[in-house]
């Protein structure tokens, strides 16, 4: 049942204000950000009306024919990651073994979410949010933004402007949104700041969110505030520690204090403590997660099933044996973090939310 309303139409269940954190540097100035940019570019940038960033229109790219009625998918791509994470993968040059003799992966070059969705007739547009460009830090490789390597600050408002772009272009369509690791926090976000900072109805036309991976309640429980090997800076530290989760002040608005933000509009009625921000469209939401060790451990090197799930979501998991056996990311170098976006087990998961054919 929803909390209770004050004359102002404010969910009075809910007390966490739901605005920016101050610690997050949001790079609003779309026209000063370095990774709002379609330079260099290996493949054809979308053409959405009024967006100035890069993307990928799969569906003209791949020579695909939209089917009538299916929404549009709009997909996030993770850190240290472009819109390929989407695709089929053939590593060049091949992968090998510690001997040096060839490794095929199992899935090399099979269709992937892209493909698959392209062949169902599903418009899918893919932002690129341009870690290639990561200009930060000045001098500071350990506790800033490392090359390759962004945070939220960087990514949610080019997040932002892609969502809003895609549902201004296409106004009588409905939408879905796919966020991998990073971009499911990324999207969350991006969500958060159309609705509350905005005030742009992106509610009401979004048919469901699906979030693969991601770091909703912390991330591996390293060094997260200082100088770690892999996942340096500001990102980690946003998250918190998935160990011993406390709300990082990022994830507190996105959250909310008991869980009471993280679904927003699951319910039709309010979304960040807010009524009347649905449009009476109850949104429906899926996650994906490798499943845990016995014992609690974690095989998935960033996230667990605990720091996946969504309150109000349909939380699923795939099996151990469920990785990406395609050889992507340095071949297969986190074959089991992507096995929540690219394996079998997890495409399946899709199709059958979004209620497509393989």
């Amino acid at each position: 049942m929803a909390a209770p309303m004050d004359d102002a139409g404010t969910q009075t269940g809910s007390t966490t204000d739901p605005s920016d954190a101050p610690s997050v540097m949001y790079r609003d100035d779309l026209a000063a950000h370095p990774g709002c940019t379609t330079d260099g570019l290996a493949y054809p940038a979308a053409e959405l009306p009024g967006y100035r960033c890069a993307a990928r229109d799969f569906l003209t790219e791949l020579g695909g024919t939209e089917a009538a009625g299916a929404p549009i998918v709009l997909l996030v791509h993770g850190n240290s990651d472009a819109p390929h994470s989407w695709m089929a993968h053939t590593p060049e040059p091949p992968c090998t073994d510690d001997a040096g003799n060839p490794r095929v992966g199992a899935t090399e070059g099979a269709p992937m979410l892209a493909e698959r969705l392209t062949s169902a007739g599903v418009r899918t547009y893919a932002v690129d949010l341009r870690f290639d460009q990561v200009d930060d830090p000045a001098t500071n490789n350990d506790t800033e933004n490392a090359a390759k390597n962004m945070d939220h600050g960087w990514a949610v408002p080019i997040t932002q402007h892609f969502i809003r772009a895609a549902m201004e272009a296409h106004p009588d369509r409905r939408f879905v949104v796919v966020g991998f690791s990073l971009g499911v926090t990324v999207t969350r976000d991006a969500l958060r700041r159309l609705s509350v900072n905005e005030g742009f109805d992106v509610f009401s036309r979004l048919n469901h969110a699906i979030y693969m991976a991601g770091a909703n309640h912390g991330v591996s429980s390293f060094a997260l505030c200082g100088s770690n090997p892999t996942m340096r800076g500001r990102v980690a530290c946003q998250m918190g520690n998935r160990a011993a989760f406390a709300p990082t002040e990022f994830l507190l608005p996105l959250n909310g204090a008991m869980g009471e933000h993280e679904t927003p509009c699951a319910d039709g009625q309010t979304a960040f403590g807010r009524a009347g921000a649905c449009g009476d469209n109850a949104v429906r939401y899926t996650t994906i997660v490798m499943e845990d060790l016995p014992g609690g451990e974690q095989q998935d090197l960033f996230v667990s099933e605990a720091s996946s799930a969504l309150r109000g979501a349909d939380n699923r998991t795939i099996g151990l044996n469920d990785v990406d056996e395609s050889n992507y990311f340095f071949c297969g170098l986190f074959r089991n973090h992507y096995g929540a976006a690219r394996s079998e087990a997890a495409l399946d998961v899709v199709r059958q939310a979004l209620g497509i054919g393989g």
